[in-house]
């Protein structure tokens, strides 16, 4: 049987109609923090692109969910080989911030005088430091400077110092200088902008298109779903064998695995109104965040097989009446990349919280997904987030290759009353594609 390339199946187009897309993308940690590397190989080498005059490249980024959004990075096409996505320092030189305090008291020394910055987070060096308030953030209030007691860097929240100052020469106390109706309160400092996230467990996709002319003054680019991907848990490309092993299992959860909808966790977006400033924590029983303090909470759902369940149900009873426990191990695929913040929803309507993963690696290509699933009790709020009916939908999220099949749907059993001639096995595109070759 001879071996399947080592490329992506677009890349055995011939005769294109738009460009395809570099090969070898790779990405790696700059070993700094929040700097990602990225590299390719030239879009020119492959044949098929000799037709198209290509400019450069375009790099997208996508946080928690390899299927989007994706956002370019850059503004004009890559020409070069590499590109790094890293955290970029900017400053502002003087920012009005007279309306922007969130706590603001009287002039007692009692109060507590809190604004907040337009732009963050907010750099403070040294990362950690203490008495460097002053270093980082530069107050001033109608032209006479204030001190800083305090800088939240990722909120960009800032305090005034309500202390006061003692004058050493004339030996006495000076009062602080605060706000009064009218001032105007500038602050000067410096701020991180379009950097990758570097929460834990981040995990951040790349896709990377070819830009070409297309002879009459305007561009044509790489379809994003053709585009070459890659990840920052991937450590190198999955080479042809263990591609092959890979696919061996996809086979296999198929035909004897459990087909369940995830929805995956967000971690980055618009924060939701039900955040508290005061604990720094959201409402758990919001319906607009579902308890993750960013507005739609989960991104999802998509179809994934598991491998069976094959553990015990019970009934427990604790002081907080019956409930119903169900855990076991289970494993998947490479992809989706899951992680412990996400939840399945099985086929009855059950739902399961993931999980610690492990991911079974070679050399740091990612071959499988282990974890345990935990059955999610009726009242928790990740039952209130919706399973939308793809029927319903103009452009359905779930597709079939063939009406009435495919992976999304419920596995069925042999029936006896099928005569053999006329019984259809094997119809899935797994197992078309499996027995194709």
């Amino acid at each position: 049987m001879p071996s399947p390339p080592d490329r992506p199946p677009n890349i055995l187009e011939v005769d294109p109609a738009l460009p395809l897309p570099p090969l070898s993308l790779t990405c790696a940690s700059g070993f700094d923090q929040g700097t990602v590397d990225l590299w390719w190989s030239t879009p020119d080498v492959i044949s098929a692109n000799t037709k198209f005059d290509i400019v450069g490249v375009n790099v997208y980024r996508s946080f928690d969910s390899e299927f989007g959004p994706y956002h370019r990075m850059n503004a004009v096409p890559v020409q070069a080989n590499f590109w790094r996505d890293r955290t970029r320092v900017r400053a502002i030189l003087q920012e009005d911030v007279s309306r922007s305090f969130s706590a603001s008291g009287p002039t007692d020394p009692a109060s507590r005088w809190i604004f907040r910055t337009s732009r963050r987070p907010v750099v403070i060096q040294p990362s950690g430091g203490t008495g460097c308030a002053d270093m980082n953030v530069f107050v001033t209030i109608d032209g006479v400077h204030v001190p800083v007691f305090s800088i939240s860097s990722a909120d960009g929240e800032v305090e005034l110092d309500r202390r006061g100052v003692f004058d050493v020469a004339s030996q006495t106390f000076e009062p602080p200088v605060l706000p009064t109706p009218g001032s105007v309160v500038l602050a000067s400092y410096r701020f991180l902008e379009e950097g990758p996230s570097t929460s834990l467990y981040q995990r951040v996709f790349y896709r990377v298109s070819t830009v070409a002319s297309d002879g009459q003054g305007g561009l044509v680019e790489t379809p994003l779903a053709k585009a070459s991907q890659t990840n920052t848990h991937e450590v190198e490309k999955i080479d042809w064998i263990w591609r092959e092993a890979v696919r061996r299992n996809r086979f296999i959860l198929h035909h004897g695995g459990e087909r369940v909808k995830v929805f995956i966790r967000k971690a980055v977006g618009s924060r939701c109104g039900c955040f508290s400033e005061t604990n720094r924590q959201p409402a758990s029983d919001c319906l607009v965040c579902y308890g993750t303090g960013i507005i739609g909470g989960y991104d999802g759902p998509y179809d994934v097989v598991v491998a069976p369940d094959d553990s015990e149900k019970a009934i427990a009873q604790s002081n907080r009446g019956r409930s119903f426990t169900h855990s076991y191990e289970t494993w998947t695929g490479p992809n989706p990349l899951l992680s412990q913040r996400d939840f399945v929803v099985k086929l009855n309507g059950d739902r399961y919280g993931i999980g610690p993963v492990r991911m079974p690696t070679n050399r740091g290509m990612q071959l499988q997904q282990h974890f345990s699933v935990s059955h999610l009790d009726e009242g928790d709020i990740r039952y209130k987030v919706r399973v939308l009916d793809t029927s319903t939908l103009v452009v359905p999220q779930t597709r079939y290759l063939e009406p009435g099949r495919g992976d999304a749907i419920p596995m069925t059993t042999d029936r006896e009353a099928i005569p053999d001639e006329r019984e259809i096995r094997g119809r899935n595109p797994v197992f078309e594609n499996y027995h194709r070759r």
